[in-house]
């Protein structure tokens, strides 16, 4: 049974390669043009798509781009010339569709420059006549596959797919990406650390930190 779940994943998998690449190469494009304007990259989903857009904000930040997790106490405005990706395996998640719609009335009223851009595994749907540019992820699902767990899981690899590509097109290597996550993670241990809510792992963090970057949180 358990081989049977692996062979159907493969096959979705092989669905991927098919996939438009001229849409992946407009992707690409409007990713990178953030850069070039000094703008800001949103994500945006829910429940399990939630967690696949927040790993994917993550590895963009890690390329160094300016992204940011809607909902996220640090989140700031969005503004002109920024980009905006969504998740939704239904394409008409509630919450979803209210941010696309806000979005929409920004970019008619002054932020002409925004685009949107939108992830589905649903040909036609609400959130694709919401957006800029649609990218459908067709799917064939199967009863091992509960719920939204297929496209999750297809999408969670489709963004993987364009980091690569990202990765490729700027020359960014591993080692470069790494040293962001020291930005990113030092200052909030250290905080824990000295509000005394990891006190007796101090030690531990250092001596972890410097065995895998070669840096330490404390000197």
């Amino acid at each position: 049974m358990y081989f049977g779940f692996i062979n159907h994943l493969i096959k979705n998998l092989e669905v991927l390669k098919e996939f438009d690449e001229n849409l992946i190469n407009i992707l690409i494009n409007n990713i990178i043009s953030t850069k070039c304007e000094k703008s800001k990259i949103f994500i945006y989903g829910v429940g399990r798509s939630g967690y696949v857009g927040m790993a994917f904000a993550m590895r963009l930040m890690h390329l160094g781009f300016n992204s940011h997790f809607i909902g996220e106490s640090t989140c700031p405005a969005i503004a002109d010339n920024d980009l905006l990706i969504v998740i939704s395996g239904s394409g008409k998640t509630c919450s979803v569709v209210n941010v696309l719609k806000k979005a929409n009335e920004l970019k008619n009223e002054k932020y002409n420059n925004l685009k949107i851009v939108s992830i589905s595994c649903k040909k036609e749907n609400t959130i694709k006549e919401l957006s800029d540019m649609h990218l459908h992820l067709e799917i064939h699902n199967d009863k091992c596959f509960p719920m939204g767990t297929l496209f999750e899981e297809i999408v969670f690899i489709f963004l993987d797919g364009i980091i690569y590509l990202l990765m490729e097109r700027l020359d960014i290597s591993e080692n470069e990406m790494k040293k962001r996550i020291t930005y990113e993670v030092f200052p909030l241990i250290k905080e824990y650390i000295q509000e005394g809510v990891l006190l007796s792992a101090k030690e531990e963090f250092n001596s972890y930190f410097q065995s895998r970057i070669g840096k330490s949180i404390f000197e």
